[in-house]
C-alpha cells in the first residue's frame, strides 16, 4: 500500500468540506494538529486522534474553507470538465492568475500552470490514471484516459 500526504499542519482552523459522487456532503473543523493523507484507494482525516476515512472512488471533490470566513455558493465551486478527459482539461469558476496544481494519486506534483477562467490545460503527457487537482484552496479529481 502506497501513502500520500496531503498536509502536515494547519496554521489555523479549516473546514475541511468532501462532497461525496452521491451528492451529499460531509464537513470537518480540522484543528491545527489535523492531518489529511491517502493510501491507494482511502483518503484519511486524522483530527485530533479520531480518524476518518473515505473511499477515493466515492468523492467528487475536496476543498478547505477557513472557519470564520466561509462564503460559499454552489456558482463558485471549481468546475472540472470533461472528466474523464483525454488531451483537454477545462476548468471554470476560477479568479484571474490562479495557479492549478495537479497530482498523482501517489502524491507527487506532475503539472503546474497559471491560468484564469475558462482554462484548458494540456493533459496529453500524463499516464492514464486517477488524479487530484488543486485551485486555491479547492480540490477535486479526475480521471486521465
Amino acid at each position: 500500500m502506497s501513502l500520500g500526504f496531503l498536509c502536515s499542519a494547519f496554521a489555523q482552523e479549516v473546514t475541511f468540506t468532501i462532497v461525496k459522487t452521491d451528492g451529499t456532503t460531509a464537513s470537518y473543523v480540522m484543528s491545527t494538529s489535523s492531518k489529511i493523507y491517502y493510501s491507494d484507494t482511502q483518503l484519511f482525516l486524522d483530527n485530533n486522534g479520531e480518524t476518518v476515512s473515505f473511499n477515493l472512488s466515492s468523492l467528487r471533490k475536496a476543498y478547505f474553507s477557513e472557519v470564520q470566513d466561509i462564503i460559499e455558493t454552489d456558482s463558485q465551486h471549481l468546475t472540472i470538465y470533461p472528466n474523464p478527459a483525454n488531451d483537454i482539461l477545462r476548468i471554470k469558476n476560477i479568479s484571474d492568475n490562479q495557479e492549478v496544481t495537479i497530482y498523482s494519486i501517489n502524491g507527487a506534483m506532475v503539472k503546474r500552470a497559471i491560468v484564469s477562467d475558462d482554462a484548458a490545460i494540456n493533459v496529453s503527457d500524463l499516464r492514464a490514471g486517477l488524479y487530484i487537482i488543486g485551485v486555491g484552496n479547492e480540490f477535486s479529481k479526475f480521471i486521465k484516459m
